[in-house]
């Protein structure tokens, strides 16, 4: 009943936000209600703890031979932590809106409430036909918000790629279970069937750009910061939760060493990429894909509680920075706890990441954890290109710190307390080499034009990265063989279509009366 209290306040206030909308469009009552909500599910979150764990059944659908499993949803100290890191994100960005008059609005806080709700019910999602359902709402929501903030053509076309790669993979997701239907397993995460726990890693692997490597997210326009960070990282989340429910047994197959490499790659990429972006709004698909990947990563070595600490992560240390609009010396500095709590060490936020068996491959997770430190700090102290305070009133200079200090109390609070992942010691020898790397990366960066940052990806340069070759010209392919099946349509179906008709038809009748004897 708590998960539907939580998500339900959610709900209501983002209605509520688009009545006032209607009703009253300058209504001085709007950010005081979607903070009231983002309150009260922060509150509720914590009051989960008291019950934890503890499952919501909603009502079963019909035929019951088709949906043997109804609509549930699941509490625990997996889920726990991802829920708290959504809801925390939701409320910063309802607290930092103050520093953005110019975008924020009524209508991208109800956005962002209702992206924390549908984000609650994909991380406690407790069957795939729950998880689709939460998965396809998020995407069409995307889909509308970007549509609707589209500036040309071109980025309505990225737009409708991003959206078919996750239609793809909760397509996989259902052929997973398909699959570990015909093996005797059930339609739901904790009897499923080994042979499917793969595809499980692909769905997840292809919403998140890392199986294939490749960028899912179209560029934005005005909805940067705010709605636009809230869609992209509770998007990611609700994705990394795939990751928590792997067999154990499917880790045993062939193809997990192969799938293992193709994830360090896109952790190496995305980290190259994360510490070489101009900016933090520029690198952000870079940071999502770099921390998805080793999010993956510590799957597929049977630590799933890695995936969820480097999920948490991505929500949180990148929340902060991505949010953090004003320039603030004394902030800044405390953005820094950013990099402890991506560090690994005891009792950090990602200390559980490394328990499994990563073997050979260490060296290269040690070597992507680094570059994605490195870029951290090189954007956390980066000294212009954000607002003032000086035309801000005194209560939104107040305000606005609380919500990134929220937000850093939170990294901190999970690393001790509330999951099963909590005061882990780790592997604290992977930490301290992780930190020397960083600190050379971020001593040369300055210092050597190679780690020099890049212009964005989506901005015409004279060089471009190779995956984004690599698609370019396979779309480039796609595109010619649509050209020539369009002339062939227009030659058929203009004005000689009935004269073209009739060769053929001629052509057909002499081929059949040359086999006549």
């Amino acid at each position: 009943m708590l998960i539907l209290i939580s998500c339900s306040i959610l709900f209501i206030s983002a209605l509520a936000l688009i009545v006032l909308r209607v009703t009253q469009q300058n209504s001085r009552y709007a950010w005081w209600t979607a903070m009231g909500g983002a309150t009260l599910t922060t509150i509720s979150i914590f009051i989960w703890q008291t019950q934890m764990p503890f499952r919501l059944n909603l009502l079963a659908w019909q035929p019951d031979k088709l949906f043997v499993n109804p609509i549930s949803f699941h509490a625990d100290g997996i889920s726990w932590p991802l829920a708290l890191s959504i809801v925390t994100l939701t409320l910063t960005s309802m607290l930092t809106s103050v520093a953005r008059p110019g975008v924020s609005n009524s209508l991208s806080w109800a956005g962002s409430l209702a992206l924390g709700g549908l984000g609650l019910m994909a991380v406690t999602s407790d069957n795939p036909l729950t998880l689709v359902l939460v998965w396809g709402a998020l995407d069409i929501t995307e889909l509308i918000t970007q549509i609707t903030s589209a500036d040309s053509a071109a980025d309505n076309e990225k737009i409708v790629i991003s959206f078919s790669t996750r239609a793809l993979g909760i397509s996989l997701l259902l052929w997973a279970h398909i699959v570990s239907i015909s093996q005797g397993g059930s339609f739901d995460f904790q009897s499923i069937a080994p042979i499917s726990g793969l595809y499980l890693v692909a769905a997840a692997g292809l919403r998140l750009g890392v199986l294939p490597l490749h960028l899912p997210y179209s560029s934005e326009s005005i909805l940067r910061r705010g709605l636009g960070t809230s869609l992209r990282l509770i998007s990611a989340a609700s994705s990394l939760v795939l990751l928590t429910h792997i067999p154990a047994v499917s880790l045993n197959s062939n193809l997990t060493p192969f799938l293992l490499g193709l994830a360090i790659m896109a952790a190496l990429y995305g980290g190259w990429m994360w510490l070489r972006a101009p900016d933090e709004l520029t690198g952000r698909p870079y940071w999502i894909i770099g921390l998805a990947a080793l999010s993956v990563t510590s799957a597929l070595s049977g630590n799933p509680l890695g995936a969820v600490a480097w999920g948490c992560a991505l929500v949180l240390v990148g929340g902060g920075l991505f949010l953090a609009s004003v320039q603030q010396l004394w902030l800044n500095r405390a953005l820094l706890i950013g990099a402890w709590s991506l560090s690994s060490f005891p009792f950090s936020l990602t200390a559980s990441a490394w328990l499994g068996n990563l073997g050979f491959f260490i060296p290269f997770v040690i070597a992507a954890q680094a570059l994605i430190c490195a870029g951290f700090l090189r954007h956390a102290l980066r000294p212009s290109g954000r607002d003032t305070f000086e035309s801000q009133p005194r209560w939104a200079r107040a305000v606005y710190p609380a919500g990134i200090l929220f937000l850093i109390t939170v990294q901190i609070l999970l690393g001790f307390f509330g999951w099963d992942g909590a005061s882990q010691i780790g592997a604290w020898v992977q930490a301290i080499i992780v930190s020397v790397l960083t600190f050379g990366l971020a001593w040369a960066t300055p210092r050597f034009r190679v780690l020099n940052p890049i212009r964005a990806h989506w901005v015409s340069s004279t060089t471009t990265s190779s995956p984004d070759s690599i698609y370019s010209n396979i779309w480039g392919v796609y595109r010619a063989i649509g050209r020539v099946s369009q002339s062939i349509n227009s030659t058929i179906e203009g004005e000689g279509g009935i004269m073209w008709t009739l060769l053929f038809l001629i052509i057909f009748i002499s081929l059949l009366t040359q086999g006549l004897p």
